[in-house]
């Protein structure tokens, strides 16, 4: 693991393996820069990409520094872009593909493609309270030392079954995501903040953009998936059978490849 610093002294680890053009895999929630998405994902794109992973701020080798803005997540991912030879593509998952999305509207010079799996979409002024609420509680909750409680009923809102849970809190890993249960805070306001950009600034982009969903994840995905491709001028979209929230990366590999390669 390398070491970046981010503009407001929050340093940034992160790994690079293969050749190629640079592409940044951006993860969702509770993914560190080996555990989940960019550890499946990544040994099936080094042959062909310089494949850079990290850990957000507040995961795993990664610092934090208070008070969150979503705005200092893209400043990580330009300083990771910059530090890496100066252009990179994105790939970004759940909350990291919102980030994903965000970034290449603030750095159209640095970005030049991006796929998005399946970003967040905030509802309206209700799901917008009741989601407040949440970071509310997540941050009560992690005050009093009660991480496993919020990271079990985070992982069973997004369909793990109970046996799943205890399997990967039990692994290798489980540690590590208990530490991360504050981050999941971070991940409901990246989706309060999708909404105000599909309406604001999805326009702006000018890169290539994929948006992905699969047939069976969120009942919402599908939509949101079309929401995004109509804002986005230069956007195009692919809705996978057969795949839910969490991809198969045997699927989605050949997707990207063909996608950033293309001319």
């Amino acid at each position: 693991m390398k070491n970046i610093t981010s503009p407001d002294g929050t340093p940034i680890a992160f790994e690079t393996k293969g050749s190629g053009p640079l592409l940044i895999i951006i993860t969702g929630a509770l993914n560190t820069h080996n555990f989940g998405v960019p550890g499946d994902l990544a040994p099936l794109l080094q042959d062909n990409f310089t494949v850079l992973t990290y850990d957000r701020r507040g995961r795993g080798e990664s610092g934090d520094t208070t008070p969150y803005a979503i705005y200092k997540e893209l400043e990580d991912i330009l300083a990771l872009i910059k530090h890496n030879g100066g252009q990179a593509y994105l790939f970004g998952h759940s909350a990291g593909a919102a980030l994903a999305l965000f970034a290449a509207a603030e750095f159209p010079d640095e970005i030049l493609k991006v796929a998005a799996y399946e970003p967040p979409m905030g509802g309206g002024w209700l799901e917008r309270v009741l989601t407040n609420q949440l970071i509310h509680w997540i941050r009560k909750q992690v005050a009093k030392g009660e991480n496993l409680a919020v990271v079990t009923r985070f992982m069973r809102f997004v369909g793990m079954d109970e046996e799943l849970i205890a399997e990967t809190l039990a692994g290798e890993h489980g540690q590590t995501i208990i530490d991360m249960a504050g981050t999941i805070a971070y991940e409901a306001k990246i989706q309060n903040a999708s909404s105000y950009f599909l309406k604001s600034h999805a326009q702006d982009l000018t890169q290539p953009v994929l948006i992905l969903a699969g047939t069976k994840s969120f009942k919402t995905a599908p939509g949101i998936m079309v929401d995004f491709t109509h804002a986005i001028p230069m956007a195009e979209s692919n809705l996978l059978a057969g795949q839910t929230h969490t991809f198969e990366p045997e699927v989605i590999a050949p997707i990207l490849k063909e996608f950033f390669l293309r001319s």
